[in-house]
């Protein structure tokens, strides 16, 4: 389905689309890691970030807002525990707020990140480490990373299938989530299955050697600037 976006990668041309993916996933780690250790009085000024860059590449927040209701709930269910726990405000809104943009930062990367090239570029760094295994592990990911957005839209497709159908999960909600349970497992097993015969009619190698995409000198100083920049951010402020 169209609507359903948040791990899909949208086909444009942005600064974020031509860095390495490597870069990017050096970027969101050290970003989600510093902005969940930070104080409370720095966690929502450092929020801002992603917003900023979601604005600049003209990210569709709105459709994208609809389909983060999972994760909005969760923030929400974050919160209120943190403020039953502890009755400070400031910690349990930075702790939500934290949550939200390491998503909205999660989300940039999927956004101007092929699954593939995230998947080979990973493998070609860890083949330095652990060798050959690394193409296996990348040929893991790429096909889970694949398999998302499928998942999602199956998903969505029986719940408005069966809402269609007048189907209600508050008349009878153990046997509506059996039956949608079922119905989605079912649906993606085929179509898994049909995913793998495509791998393996076309010789598909786990353990091949792949291309990636070459490293710029905008790619360095933005992975040094991930590596350093936020953990001497993190030590300064304690």
């Amino acid at each position: 389905m169209a609507e359903v976006m948040i791990f899909h990668y949208r086909d444009n041309d942005n600064f974020l689309v031509r860095l390495n993916p490597n870069t990017k996933l050096v970027l969101l780690l050290s970003y989600s890691v510093t902005v969940s250790a930070m104080q409370p009085d720095v966690v929502l000024p450092l929020s801002i970030l992603p917003v900023v860059v979601a604005l600049v590449i003209k990210l569709p927040l709105l459709s994208y807002l609809k389909e983060s209701l999972f994760f909005i709930i969760i923030a929400i269910l974050m919160g209120f525990s943190r403020y039953i726990s502890s009755g400070d405000w400031l910690e349990s809104l930075s702790k939500s707020v934290s949550f939200l943009a390491t998503i909205l930062a999660a989300v940039l990367l999927c956004d101007t990140t092929m699954p593939d090239e995230l998947s080979r570029s990973f493998g070609k760094a860890l083949s330095h480490i652990i060798g050959k295994y690394a193409y296996v592990l990348s040929a893991v990911m790429e096909i889970t990373l694949s398999m998302i957005p499928i998942i999602i839209d199956s998903a969505l497709s029986m719940l408005e299938a069966r809402r269609a159908r007048g189907a209600s999960l508050s008349r009878h909600p153990f046997r509506e989530v059996c039956q949608i349970s079922i119905s989605i497992l079912s649906d993606i097993l085929d179509k898994a299955e049909i995913y793998a015969d495509a791998l393996y009619s076309r010789g598909y190698d786990v353990s091949a050697t792949r291309c990636t995409a070459s490293y710029s000198f905008r790619d360095c100083f933005l992975i040094a600037c991930g590596i350093v920049s936020f953990p001497i951010l993190y030590f300064y402020i304690h």
